[in-house]
């Protein structure tokens, strides 16, 4: 991948009541960026399956995805600093444990960071559309990105995105079906529907998923299960 970014941090000068809060609480939930594979059991002190969530905002909807689903790790990975610092706030308040943040570049943590075949699902939601042609370049979830995605679930491991543009939808699903290959293959699936409380739309939160509704724009629900055919893989 070049060094075309998929975002576009634009937000006013941190105020000192944040940078308190950062300076304060960012090191005790943070996992800092490096050019090596995590180790998840010396992060959580446990086994639990592990979730990661691309691009939370403002965090409203990791911090209840979190509360409610308490039987996951779960890792917040997001560029937008008042994003981290309204999560830091929330993590404090309902003294949650099962949550750590990443604050970098979501390409380079997935594909630096992670190990192969360990995640038990990734989920983007309203990623950035980027709808004008010559911004297209831009799209996080492009056949290279979802090559290294589908490379560190695990077996059986879900993919979950949500969006309101057509057109990205209708690219990451015609990406998913070239990515398949002799090793594993990704099928449409609806696993976590009864057992993980953030697939309804109306259970979650964020500032897009309200705007859209306002708008009353059609929605997108993309959910792709790995499926490994070739266990030395």
């Amino acid at each position: 991948m070049n060094n075309i970014k998929s975002f576009c941090c634009r937000y006013r000068k941190i105020k000192k009541s944040q940078k308190i809060i950062f300076n304060n609480f960012f090191n005790l939930y943070n996992i800092n960026y490096q050019h090596k594979i995590l180790n998840f059991e010396n992060i959580f002190y446990n086994k639990l399956p592990i979730i990661i969530d691309i691009g939370f905002g403002i965090g409203n909807n990791i911090i209840d995805c979190v509360i409610k689903n308490m039987q996951y790790n779960f890792i917040g990975i997001e560029v937008y600093l008042p994003g981290i610092i309204n999560c830091l706030k929330k993590i404090i308040v309902n003294k949650i444990k099962n949550l750590k943040l990443i604050y970098h570049d979501a390409y380079f943590v997935i594909k630096n960071m992670i190990p192969n075949c360990s995640i038990k699902l990734i989920q983007l939601y309203f990623p950035d559309p980027w709808p004008k042609l010559k911004h297209k370049k831009r799209r996080l979830l492009k056949k290279d990105f979802l090559k290294i995605i589908f490379l560190k679930l695990i077996n059986k491991g879900l993919l979950y995105i949500i969006t309101d543009s057509k057109d990205y939808k209708n690219n990451i699903l015609s990406d998913i079906k070239d990515i398949s290959n002799n090793n594993f293959f990704f099928i449409k699936s609806n696993q976590y529907n009864n057992s993980y409380s953030n697939f309804d739309s109306y259970l979650f939160n964020t500032k897009f998923f309200n705007k859209v509704k306002m708008q009353k724009k059609n929605i997108y629900h993309i959910e792709y299960q790995k499926i490994i055919l070739n266990e030395n893989f």
